[in-house]
């Protein structure tokens, strides 16, 4: 029997360590070859992983995988009809049927098929798996040899565990079922590893039609053995480490293939002239270098070894590519940097503090709010990085940056009315307020210095938290250690379930313990959207819900910064410079469109 998934992975911005170079770089003579830099190493080309979601790696699936769709900064789902389609065939149940286009190919040129979907429905909606994962207070996975024994692809996605009916083949289409309304239906699924590398690895059918059409046969027989084999594979084959040693496992369905792969230092693509979308390779070869220091990017630029760098956003950093000639410098935003505020750990904004009075513990959450400077803090700390920086007003980031509306508008420190709060509120002691957040990062460390001063002026006593087990891990599991957290918040690849999940009582990544009525109606609403037309509007219920209840605020985008060499001339066997480079935001849960610029017209 089909069962429900028995588990639920919650999502942790990571702060990855990126390691020296250890072999030779590319040269310069390099005819049809881009190079880029980035701070994030590549590390899992399965986006259906932790691994595979986190910032270097989508930054490399962007380019060699296409699918049914892509999700635009807005959070809104960017369909390619040259790979197939995807249609709401019913509402009741809500029934999705993925016809895959003909001209759909993997880079080893064995067609696309349904075979490719079912596995990764297998994969995402848990109904499989008879073992989970079980982690440390780092995340990290605990019970390995348990899990390659049972089956446990340990990947279930909040939308496809709803899918609990095997879904039904018919020639190129396949039609997927939800025991439940899924408002995420249009991203939920894609094609996303090959089945017929996973069949060749996992059950040595040589022959790949025989080998997906093998996976899929293990999966609706639910044959256990072979499942156990097929999960091992979904899981760890497609990892960064096992690329590097069979990276004729890397098949792709995008414009470019992956050709080569050095853990930790870089990741070499290329043309992949089986694609036949939209979109096709611009250049011969593309390598992505995750290697280098921000100042060293720098060097690589000026140097010529190097046509695209997107290194950390800093003040010497800007100043340093303001002495390379000709170079094209752009500034933009990432993540949204947001305060968000601890109701469940007993401390300065929970009900408990306050006897059980809801409003009171509510005056004082707003009254803090009041007190951030949210224009100093772009004006003093931001600006000088991101010249065109402004207070972000809109709540929900994980859609995108102005999901919900301009429901918290931008403005200097209330004081005067927070004190009022406060003292209608009968809050006459000062009141102390631990916020989590990475001193470490100086941008972050400015703005809690700012929220400090300001603060002060109506009794709040802000000290910063050291966190115990690391940023991440305190912020799901240290509730009663904190009481606000300044974090930056990525697009999440499921943009609406990021706002269930996060904002409704006793969600899975409900850091904050917030529950409210109001907010909990607005959600139940968006839970039953499954018209993308009709999303704004309950994403603006949500937003006001918070606003009105000081659960979070927004402060402002992360800046960050992007050089190619411009204008300056190419020197001898070296590629024209790229054109048209935006700022890299390494926060998207999609940068298909970043690549615009390796790809023809």
């Amino acid at each position: 029997m089909f069962k429900g998934s028995r588990f639920g992975l919650v999502a942790l911005v990571a702060l990855v360590a990126v390691g020296g170079c250890t072999q030779e770089t590319p040269q310069p003579d390099r005819t049809g070859t881009a190079v880029v830099t980035v701070g994030m190493p590549f590390t899992s080309l399965n986006g259906g992983t932790a691994e595979g979601r986190a910032p270097g790696s989508t930054l490399i699936r962007s380019l060699v995988q296409a699918g049914f769709v892509s999700i635009d900064e807005d959070g809104t789902a960017v369909l390619d009809e040259g790979f197939g389609t995807v249609e709401k065939v019913s509402d009741a149940p809500l029934t999705v049927r993925y016809t895959i286009d003909p001209a759909a190919t993997w880079s080893d040129g064995t067609p696309v098929t349904p075979a490719d979907l079912l596995l990764e429905w297998a994969a995402r909606s848990g109904q499989l798996d008879d073992v989970a994962p079980e982690l440390d207070a780092q995340g990290e996975i605990t019970n390995d040899d348990e899990l390659d024994a049972g089956v446990a692809f340990a990947a279930a996605s909040p939308a496809l565990v709803q899918a609990q009916q095997l879904p039904t083949v018919d020639g190129a289409t396949l039609t997927l079922v939800y025991a439940t309304p899924v408002p995420d239906w249009q991203v939920a699924l894609d094609v996303n590893v090959p089945a017929h590398v996973v069949g060749q690895s996992a059950l040595g059918v040589e022959d790949p039609a025989e080998a997906a059409a093998a996976v899929s046969t293990a999966i609706v027989d639910e044959n256990k053995e072979a499942l156990s084999a097929i999960s091992g594979a979904w899981r760890t084959d497609f990892d960064a480490d096992a690329l590097a040693q069979h990276v004729d496992q890397a098949v792709s369905t995008g414009p470019y293939a992956v050709d080569l792969v050095v853990p930790g230092e870089r990741v070499e693509l290329v043309r992949n002239d089986e694609y036949d979308g939209e979109g096709a390779a611009s250049f011969d070869r593309v390598v992505v270098r995750s290697d280098l220091e921000p100042l060293e990017q720098v060097e690589a630029l000026a140097a010529g070894s190097a046509d695209v760098v997107a290194p950390t956003d800093t003040r010497d950093v800007l100043d340093a590519l303001d002495e390379v000639t000709g170079a094209d410098v752009r500034t933009g935003g990432d993540s949204t940097l947001q305060l968000q505020l601890q109701t469940a750990g007993a401390g300065a904004f929970d009900p408990a503090t306050y006897g059980g009075d809801a409003a009171v513990a509510s005056a004082v959450r707003q009254a803090f709010l009041l007190t951030v400077p949210r224009d100093a803090l772009v004006a003093n700390v931001v600006a000088p990085l991101w010249p065109e920086a402004v207070v972000a007003s809109a709540l929900l980031p994980t859609v995108g940056p102005d999901a919900g509306g301009d429901v918290a508008p931008s403005g200097p420190a209330d004081v005067a009315g927070a004190r009022g709060l406060l003292e209608d509120a009968g809050v006459t002691e000062p009141v102390t307020v631990q916020v989590l957040v990475n001193t470490t990062d100086p941008l972050r460390a400015a703005m809690l210095a700012l929220i400090t001063e300001s603060a002060a002026e109506v009794g709040f006593e802000v000290e910063p938290y050291a966190p115990v087990d690391g940023l991440g891990p305190d912020l799901v599991g240290a509730p009663d250690a904190w009481d606000a957290a300044l974090v930056p918040v990525p697009q999440s690849d499921l943009p609406l379930d990021s706002v269930l999940s996060r904002w409704r009582t006793g969600g899975a990544t409900n850091v904050t313990g917030w529950t409210d009525a109001a907010t909990d109606a607005a959600t139940t609403a968006l839970a039953q959207t499954v018209d993308p037309d009709a999303v704004e509007g309950q994403l603006a219920a949500v937003a006001e819900s918070l606003d009105a209840g000081g659960a979070v605020l927004s402060l402002v985008r992360q800046p960050i910064v992007v050089a190619t060499r411009g204008s300056a001339a190419p020197t001898a066997g070296t590629t024209p410079a790229a054109p048209d480079v935006e700022p890299l935001a390494l926060g998207r849960a999609d940068l298909t469109d970043w690549w615009a610029w390796a790809r023809t017209g």
